[in-house]
């Protein structure tokens, strides 16, 4: 059979047991010199190895050694020496490490209140009750001193039972026990005080209880837990509160049960009535303060919440839940500050401007965020994903030689798959642009920013990685918005004009006004300014003033030769809400009749503008609209059914294929593209025409209005003004 050990603790509290009651029975005095000398040995090795707790039970248990074996050597304790002066020092010690324990721990409020009636009501019958009944001097000297050490055990009592009561370990309820020990004796010592009896000595109830105590603390110390009895919860259970109260409210009554006579029985029942009163005082108090202190924190708590709420939403983007562009600049203001290299990589959504106009704001939002959630898979690879605002994210990395193919993942990533709105499948591509920053580059992001604007004018849908040349071109397009400021009020803007011809008989019907640019001396291509001047937004201003100029002057022609004028508009200006006012204030002004004017608008601008109601409030008035470059853009069917236009240019990479003599191929694309505009009742117009031979060819296929160097190199209005009445072809030559 398999005999299981007890642990080691559990032999000390049992054997301890067993000596104490058989030295009890025997009362034999210097015996208990031995137990009390081997529980000191056992508190010294476990101070040795645990916590300065203990360091003070083994202070108290050498000076109530000491005590002891002084009294012992001395034949006994003389009558009239008050009792505590032999064991202060031992019971302060025992206080000071039962609070030592419990120092950690928050104090019930209703336990505290117990604990305090009942040190008030000892108080009260060792200053006031027992002077009252005429004790010997000697003895309220004793009593003034059990007062003392009803105050030290009342901390013992109130860390004990919080213990006892909380702590889910054994050395914890050992503690408790003794101290609970130590309590009774005291209660005990009281009682048998008020009627003279001889307390603490050998052999008595109160010396039994006291002896306990020892037996329970050295066997937590024993414990293997002994350092680890935290009490788990501070607020005592109801037991002990319940316990706590009836020792308040019964301790003046001790005196009254040994002693029951009236002079004894009323002073102690106006006792425990004013401890009971008390005692209900405190503890609605106590509650209330308690109710208040969770007022407190419960508003604390609110307001950190809050604060770090409002912390979190300076930082993070609204909509999609990433960082945003101030925390993002945050960290990479750090980056430069630092000491090791990173990336910075910016992506943008193409077309999504026309996600936004097409099916609203709202789908724009969840669309945003769906991207978001796609981008956040790639979180754990970089220092930061952020949104910087709109369609634009950032990425913030400090993997150098991995940005680029993770820039090229972002990229695929979000061109992936369409993004699902209820019934729609929206596609969407995007485009990155990437630059390396080094500590102490604080222009990392206006580079990273150039390289994903030339990932846009390449097309979209790629990777462009920033280099000095960039830099260049950046640093030239401001050259050029700020010369075109200068240019606006210094009036070196003005207009050429390139004759439209009737195919059949070249003659000049119409005029295409084209806006021109001297700078120093030198004429700027319009490939040059008119991009910068979409990208500054000063596209707008110039546009308005080619307008009022070439109407000015074609007003003239119009009289006098039945000429129209052909003015090409922007897609910043259909977006103007008050663009159609501005044509129709300058007709107005220049007494252009609307039929004579022609706006020029290309395919993709025109698709873009569909959904304003500028061409459609424009045409009511009689202003043409023609398409620009067709051929070039969308070229659909549906799309020339659809929108609002009464003249087709055809592109002149159509017609610059027409060598001599023609492909058939060619002939019969040209041939198809003049049929569709037959078909849906439009004006045909060639651009390009160069040659001769693409003049006569345009003639045979009957094609209505022609343009190009041919006919005319695009001119001042003084060459322009030679050229009426004349054959075209004559005056070229």
């Amino acid at each position: 059979m398999q005999i299981h050990r007890l642990p080691a603790w559990q032999y000390t509290l049992a054997g301890g047991t067993a000596v104490v009651l058989v030295l009890h029975l025997l009362g034999s005095g210097p015996a208990w010199l031995i137990p009390q000398a081997a529980a000191t040995v056992i508190l010294f090795r476990a101070a040795r190895r645990l916590r300065c707790g203990w360091w003070l039970f083994l202070a108290a248990s050498a000076a109530g050694l000491a005590a002891a074996a002084f009294w012992t050597v001395r034949g006994g304790v003389p009558a009239t020496t008050p009792m505590g002066l032999t064991l202060a020092l031992q019971y302060a010690l025992h206080a000071a490490a039962a609070v030592q324990f419990s120092r950690l721990r928050r104090p019930g409020g209703a336990a505290e209140a117990a604990a305090v009636v009942l040190c008030v009501a000892m108080l009260a019958w060792s200053f006031i009750v027992l002077p009252y009944l005429g004790r010997p001097g000697y003895q309220m000297v004793d009593d003034a001193l059990a007062v003392l050490y009803a105050i030290l055990d009342l901390a013992i009592l109130a860390t004990a039972l919080r213990t006892a009561t909380g702590s889910r370990r054994a050395p914890g309820r050992l503690v408790a026990a003794g101290g609970v020990m130590l309590l009774a004796s005291h209660l005990v010592y009281a009682a048998s005080g008020a009627v003279g009896t001889a307390p603490l000595l050998p052999g008595g109830l109160p010396h039994l209880a006291a002896q306990f105590w020892w037996v329970f603390v050295t066997a937590a110390a024993m414990h293997p837990q002994a350092a680890q009895f935290e009490a788990a919860d501070p607020t005592p259970r109801r037991p002990a509160l319940i316990a706590m109260y009836a020792a308040a409210v019964a301790s003046p009554l001790l005196p009254a049960i040994a002693d029951p006579r009236a002079v004894v029985i009323v002073p102690a029942l106006l006792t425990a009535g004013l401890c009971g009163l008390l005692l209900l005082r405190i503890v609605l108090l106590a509650r209330l303060a308690q109710r208040r202190a969770g007022q407190a924190r419960t508003a604390l708590a609110e307001q950190q919440a809050l604060q770090e709420q409002l912390a979190h939403r300076a930082g993070h983007d609204g909509l999609t839940g990433l960082a945003n562009r101030d925390l993002l600049l945050e960290h990479l203001d750090r980056a430069v500050a630092g000491d090791r290299p990173f990336a910075l990589i910016l992506c943008a959504l193409d077309g999504f401007k026309e996600v936004n106009d097409t099916y609203g704001h709202h789908v724009g939002d969840t669309v945003l965020c769906q991207v978001a959630d796609r981008l956040r898979e790639f979180a754990p690879e970089v220092a930061m994903v952020a949104r910087l605002g709109g369609d634009e994210f950032g990425f913030l990395s400090l993997d150098v030689t991995g940005a680029a193919a993770l820039a090229g993942r972002v990229v695929t990533a979000v061109s992936a798959a369409p993004y699902a709105v209820g019934e729609r499948r929206i596609p969407l591509t995007a485009r990155a642009g990437l630059a390396d920053g080094v500590p102490g580059n604080d222009a990392v992001l206006g580079d990273a920013d150039l390289a994903l604007r030339a990932a846009k004018q390449a097309g979209g849908a790629r990777l462009a990685r920033f280099d000095e040349s960039l830099r260049a071109e950046q640093s030239e397009r401001a050259r050029i918005a700020a010369g075109l400021r200068r240019a606006l009020t210094d009036g070196d803007l003005f207009m050429h004009y390139q004759p439209v011809v009737e195919t059949g008989t070249s003659r000049i019907t119409g005029v295409e006004a084209l806006m021109r640019w001297r700078r120093d001396g030198e004429l700027v291509p319009p490939g040059v300014f008119i991009p910068v001047a979409e990208q500054t937004g000063l596209i707008g201003v110039i546009g308005a003033r080619a307008l009022r100029l070439a109407c000015e002057q074609a007003a003239a022609w119009h009289h006098e030769h039945g000429l129209y004028l052909t003015v090409n508009v922007s897609t910043h200006q259909l977006r103007d809400p008050d663009f159609a006012g501005t044509v129709l204030a300058v007709l107005a002004d220049t007494r252009l009749p609307a039929a004579a004017l022609v706006l020029e608008i290309t395919e993709s601008v025109l698709i873009d503008a569909a959904d304003t109601p500028v061409l459609g409030t424009l045409r009511a008035h009689g202003i043409r609209i023609a398409i620009d470059d067709f051929g070039t853009g969308y070229s659909s069917l549906a799309y020339l059914h659809a929108l609002p236009v009464d003249i087709l240019k055809i592109d002149q990479s159509f017609i610059r294929r027409h060598q001599d003599p023609p492909l058939p191929q060619d002939v019969s694309l040209t041939r198809a593209i003049l049929e569709l505009a037959r078909g849906q009742g439009l004006v045909a117009v060639a651009e390009g025409v160069e040659t001769a031979g693409q003049a006569e060819l345009l003639r045979e296929l009957d094609c209505p209005l022609s343009q190009g160097y041919h006919f005319g190199r695009p001119a001042d209005a003084a060459t322009i003004g030679a050229l009426l009445g004349a054959p075209v072809q004559q005056a070229v030559a």
